[in-house]
């Protein structure tokens, strides 16, 4: 059941008797030191109508024992462990707001966020998307955003990019928002992609399956702590495989929903993203003996990204001309030097400051 936030009086007259409804849905998997934020920050939020349902997946911490200080105030799932997907489709069932976010347990949402979609709301959207806040491990914040927008890109446009190169701008899980159907059409959708965290699912459809709306603010904090598996702090360099076959079966999974949504799509789309290719790189020639790429090489992987420079998805000119000298960078390095270049990209904590200051110059992070 949707209950109303305490201390809302104020915003009532502000909101019409159709106002959207929130659920807030936070999957959890020994995070304790996180998940009491997490549910925190959720209850906090600005809202007439929110419900907070948290899923212990089978945690080995103390994790059960923090989350039943907010039985008066959220529902409680306590299953056997069994991954972040049916922690989630098991959330979604107990749901019933109009809204859905699946708030990852050691980040936090800001008390605006519902406000600021219901500003934008259409019912033609399919996925609202905002700026997440990165914070360390003690929740202070590093100084960067996600993602880093020049402007704010139009749905049209992200349609197109994820159609010919798999890829458009979009924050992390915890900073994008669902409509109801569109989530329950996602979850209904049959395909073999069942191993990973819902977002690789929702955030591949929502091109193919409606329009998506921007909000070029920060709205979530993204917490960076080192054992998530979205982020680096430390280089990981058996990741690389991992992370390229994630993003082929995420491109394989839109074009199916695509397919059933008669858009055509492009076959070889991921030979011109950007982000693919680094990935590539990285793999290919940090760990040879892991790269899932058959018949790769140097000379493919810099011509393709020759072309990949050249192919609007969502980043800058100078943005896509930095990736592609990096990619060239790490091509041509020797070993010594490779990994070194490597952290420069995916490790941001440790980028020299001069560094950041010239990529900030040149557009390339803001």
């Amino acid at each position: 059941m949707l209950k109303e936030i305490p201390g809302q009086a104020a915003l009532r007259g502000a909101e019409s008797a159709q106002a959207p409804s929130l659920s807030v849905i936070i999957p959890n998997h020994n995070y304790a030191a996180y998940v009491g934020s997490a549910i925190r920050s959720a209850l906090d939020i600005r809202w007439r109508a929110v419900e907070v349902i948290v899923v212990d997946d089978g945690s080995t911490d103390n994790s059960l024992e923090i989350i039943n200080e907010f039985a008066d105030e959220v529902t409680i799932i306590s299953q056997a462990n069994a991954g972040q997907m049916p922690s989630c489709v098991n959330g979604f069932r107990k749901s019933s707001g109009d809204v859905i976010i699946f708030l990852d347990s050691d980040d936090a949402l800001h008390p605006d966020v519902m406000t600021e979609i219901a500003s934008v709301w259409s019912n033609a959207a399919s996925k609202y998307q905002f700026q997440m806040r990165v914070i360390d491990a003690k929740g202070v914040p590093t100084g960067n955003v996600l993602p880093q927008y020049f402007s704010c890109p139009a749905s049209d446009d992200i349609r197109r990019w994820m159609t010919t190169t798999g890829a458009y701008p979009t924050p992390p899980g915890s900073g994008n928002a669902y409509p109801r159907w569109f989530v329950e059409r996602v979850f209904g959708f049959e395909s073999d992609f069942v191993d990973r965290a819902p977002d690789s699912y929702l955030l591949a459809a929502a091109p193919a399956c409606g329009e998506i709306v921007t909000i070029t603010k920060p709205l979530a904090d993204y917490r960076v702590h080192g054992l998530n598996h979205g982020a680096f702090l430390q280089l990981d360099d058996t990741r690389f495989a991992r992370e390229i076959d994630l993003t082929q079966r995420r491109y394989k999974f839109f074009a199916e929903i695509a397919s059933a949504e008669n858009l055509p799509v492009t076959p070889d789309a991921l030979n011109r993203n950007v982000i693919f290719l680094c990935l590539r790189t990285a793999s290919f020639k940090l760990r040879p003996d892991l790269h899932p790429i058959a018949r790769d090489s140097s000379l493919r992987i810099a011509v393709d990204a020759l072309q990949a420079v050249a192919s609007p998805q969502g980043f800058s000119t100078s943005q896509r001309i930095s990736l592609l000298g990096w990619m060239l960078c790490v091509l041509i390095s020797p070993s010594y030097f490779r990994r070194a270049l490597v952290s420069l990209r995916y490790v941001p904590a440790q980028r020299p400051k001069w560094l950041r200051a010239l990529l900030g110059l040149f557009r390339v992070i803001r």
